[in-house]
């Protein structure tokens, strides 16, 4: 779907619905005029799985409210994370994003390209996995919802297995969208247009009928670079698509005459589109029933795993397509999610091994015990099925899998409590047992967290948790041939016995209200990381050239010290400041000199030796703020402020990363239920690069209208 198709699905949307409302009464709440009690009591759900406020969450966990959302002006799900505190949001190139939560990012320095990105932090979409099950995180193109689908964003900082699964090792971000309320209608509109060819839209209706309700959605993006150049790290240097192919061209050995097939438009940042739908029947608080369906398409260059046979570039073209199904219930004590997900990914365009198919599907089911007047226990199960097969590609060029299709299952056994056998004092516990396809043993996770509420305004929490990642298809049953020489072949193989990375943590808290309009909350935490895995090269025909490659768990363990602050500071309904700063110390050790098996590097007169260092991969200081102020009536003007110190990523050839104050403005004036505006994002065009081997990120200026005749 083009843009202009996109434009005019938006606008017959907003003809159509205009039509069946304008009649009617406009009585939606205007998002610029809440209260200071809603500006202080963020809700949030994913702490404990619970309904409950940001301040008596029991662990370090934040809530972007849609509100900050739509005032702050930013332009995507992976840029508003830039409002929540221990959150680094890296930028790849124009609208694409490397996220951590609090880092553990490039530890084994000189391995694979993908393992600089994150493939430890769970993002779900209402309680949905969308993680990657072939090597691990999240494709954010590749999410179906867009911003005007959110109602609010969670994240959990540090380990949350026990309560969501593997793969939550760093954290938890889950996307809860929009629902229709009883007798209410969406609809909701946005489009916008700016520099570097951006346009973005968005639309959303939804009506609901008594017990049951439907709403769908449409969304659109399409963004160029602000380079045209690719990085080359045998050069060390940035080139053009054709200055690449002339140096390639000028190597009597070369092979690679195709490059231009690879970067078929090297302007493009993104072009994608998704839809959703959701139909709810809700007979009471106590049952209800929804299904939710989507699809999406998109094309990016971003970096992942990058182009292994053209010089290892490292941004490339990358191709998603997807389709999902969520089905949710609730009766009485009982809960069950079941959803499967189908698509394709094509990792490096025209290159291979680049493409799959894939599969998930998974359930879990729940019952809550009422413990009288003192907390819930609540024991579950959940199973979970991956499968990944390039047998469609075989013909195209070298796979990942030879062919073949690969499958991990998960079974899965759970019991939380909640309690609070003393006045004040609230504990909450969890165990997780997990048993995967690939591997003998059975992995626990656990979780004990605890709050203590000094007074009404003064609370302290502790947690102490560990959680384990789950088990990827690439790194278990890789099976990859490439031709060195005639009767020569390097060998590239997965390892179903791979210890699962796991990450244990310490952490402890304290919240204060110190008046109406101020909290405060302070965490500091020690986080601990081992069981990392790498690809070693465990035969060799010379020095120079591997013959067999394999995944091996490695002895490098990483430990994490820091502290975060959060601020919300609310003087009055017009103003709203929320100041927000991490530090932070990671230090490595054991990290291994090459990847080599200490018998390979001992016959190349290489052998392996093991350090430990300061790592300097993760910024030791980020944070950001949010301003926001409503001079008069439906005037709004907001400031926000992202901050990154000076790191160094690792690689062939390791590159600094200056460190970067991005500040953002959006003005927005609302007439009714039209709401014009102004938005800059970086608007003092600080161009620094923000990840190894990517674009410069400039600044971006737009201008939209929104239509909200919601009521």
């Amino acid at each position: 779907m083009n843009q202009k198709n996109l434009l005019l699905t938006t606008l017959v949307l907003f003809a159509s619905v205009t039509g069946l409302f304008a009649q009617e009464e406009q009585t939606n709440q205007d998002i610029y005029e809440m209260s200071l009690e809603e500006l202080m009591n963020i809700p949030i759900n994913s702490a404990s799985k619970k309904s409950e406020t940001l301040f008596d969450a029991p662990l370090s966990s934040y809530t972007i409210t849609k509100a900050e959302i739509d005032k702050s002006g930013v332009t995507s799900i992976m840029e508003a994370l830039r409002l929540a505190p221990g959150v680094i949001v890296r930028e790849q190139s124009n609208g694409n994003y490397d996220i951590h939560i609090r880092g553990f990012d490039n530890i084994l320095r000189n391995s694979e390209i993908y393992t600089r990105n994150n493939l430890a932090t769970l993002v779900m979409i209402d309680n949905r996995p969308v993680f990657n099950h072939n090597l691990g995180g999240t494709f954010w193109e590749a999410l179906p919802i867009d911003l005007n689908d959110v109602e609010r964003i969670e994240i959990v900082r540090g380990p949350s297995a026990p309560l969501f699964g593997p793969n939550a090792v760093t954290g938890v971000i889950n996307i809860i969208t929009k629902r229709v309320e009883k007798d209410k209608t969406n609809v909701f509109a946005n489009v916008q247009g700016g520099t570097q060819n951006t346009f973005i839209a968005n639309s959303v209706v939804g009506k609901n009928f008594g017990k049951v309700s439907a709403q769908a959605s449409v969304n659109f993006q399409q963004r160029n670079r602000f380079d045209e150049t690719y990085f080359l790290p045998e050069a060390n240097n940035f080139f053009t698509v054709d200055e690449m192919q002339a140096l390639f061209n000028s190597n009597p050995t070369n092979t690679i005459t195709n490059l231009k097939d690879q970067y078929p438009n090297s302007s493009l940042a993104m072009n994608k589109w998704g839809a959703n739908g959701i139909v709810q029947y809700k007979e009471s608080e106590d049952i209800n029933f929804e299904l939710a369906f989507g699809t999406q398409q998109s094309e990016v260059q971003k970096v992942f795993l990058g182009n292994i046979l053209s010089g290892e570039i490292p941004l490339t073209f990358n191709e998603s397509k997807t389709s999902y199904f969520n089905l949710a219930s609730k009766v009485k004590d009982f809960s069950f999610r079941g959803s499967f997900l189908t698509g394709s990914d094509n990792l490096a365009y025209e290159t291979s091994p680049n493409r799959y198919d894939f599969r998930v599907s998974e359930a879990n089911a729940e019952y809550t015990f009422t413990l009288r007047n003192i907390g819930t226990l609540i024991p579950g199960a959940s199973f979970q099925s991956a499968t990944y097969g390039d047998g469609d590609y075989k013909n195209a060029g070298l796979t990942f899998l030879n062919g073949e299709d690969a499958t991990i299952t998960t079974v899965s056994g759970f019991i939380r409590t909640d309690i609070s056998l003393v006045k004040n004092l609230r504990v909450l516990a969890a165990l997780r047992a997990d048993k995967f396809s690939s591997h003998d043993d059975v992995y626990l996770a656990y979780e004990l967290a605890s709050t203590y509420k000094l007074n009404e305004n003064n609370l302290i929490r502790f947690a102490l948790t560990q959680s384990n990642s789950g088990s990827f298809i690439g790194n278990n049953d890789l099976n990859f041939i490439a031709p060195l020489a005639p009767g020569i072949n390097l060998n590239r193989v997965g390892n179903k016995n791979l210890d699962l990375f796991t990450v244990q943590m310490v952490e402890l808290g304290y919240r204060v209200k110190v008046s109406k309009s101020l909290q405060v909350d302070i965490d500091g935490f020690l986080q601990k990381a081992d069981q990392f895995s790498a690809l070693l090269t465990s035969q060799r025909l010379a020095p120079t050239v591997p013959l067999r490659q394999e995944f091996l768990n490695v002895p490098t363990e990483a430990t994490q010290t820091g502290a975060t602050l959060a601020v919300n500071f609310v003087p009055n309904e017009k103003i709203q400041i929320k100041p927000f700063l991490t530090w932070q110390k990671t230090e490595t050790k054991n990290l291994p000199s090459s990847y080599n098996t200490e018998e390979v590097g001992t016959q190349i007169g290489e052998p392996v030796t093991y350090s430990n260092s300061k790592h300097r991969a993760t910024p030791s200081v980020y944070g950001g703020y949010y301003l926001q102020y409503n001079p008069i009536k439906n005037l709004s003007l907001n400031v926000t402020g992202y901050y990154m110190s000076a790191q160094t990523q690792y690689a062939e050839v390791d590159q600094k990363i200056d460190d970067i104050m991005l500040v953002n403005a959006k003005v927005s004036y609302q007439i009714k239920s039209v709401t014009l505006f102004v938005n800059g994002r970086n608007i003092f065009n600080n161009d620094s690069r923000q990840f190894w081997g990517t674009d410069r990120a400039g600044n971006t200026w737009l201008a939209g209208i929104t239509l909200d005749l919601s009521k």
